[in-house]
């Protein structure tokens, strides 16, 4: 997928409330909630092997919370 495939996040508006319902509103629009952009800036999600590492559920609530609070 190239870059301008990828949706830019910094220009999406959730007007969802609740925390729940604004994760399935991103990932509806995002349509890829591991790849997408924040303007020019490509995004990837990968996960670590890791046995401390944060769960991507968490992870995407947060980026949700930041950004659309």
């Amino acid at each position: 997928m190239s870059n301008k495939e990828l949706i830019d996040i910094s220009a999406l508006e959730i007007t969802a409330s609740a925390v729940p319902e604004r994760v399935f509103e991103f990932i509806k629009t995002v349509k890829n909630p591991y790849c997408f952009r924040v303007k020019a800036t490509p995004v990837k999600v990968v996960f670590s092997d890791k046995a401390d590492a944060p769960a991507i559920e968490n992870l995407l609530v947060n980026i949700a919370i930041r950004r659309f609070n």
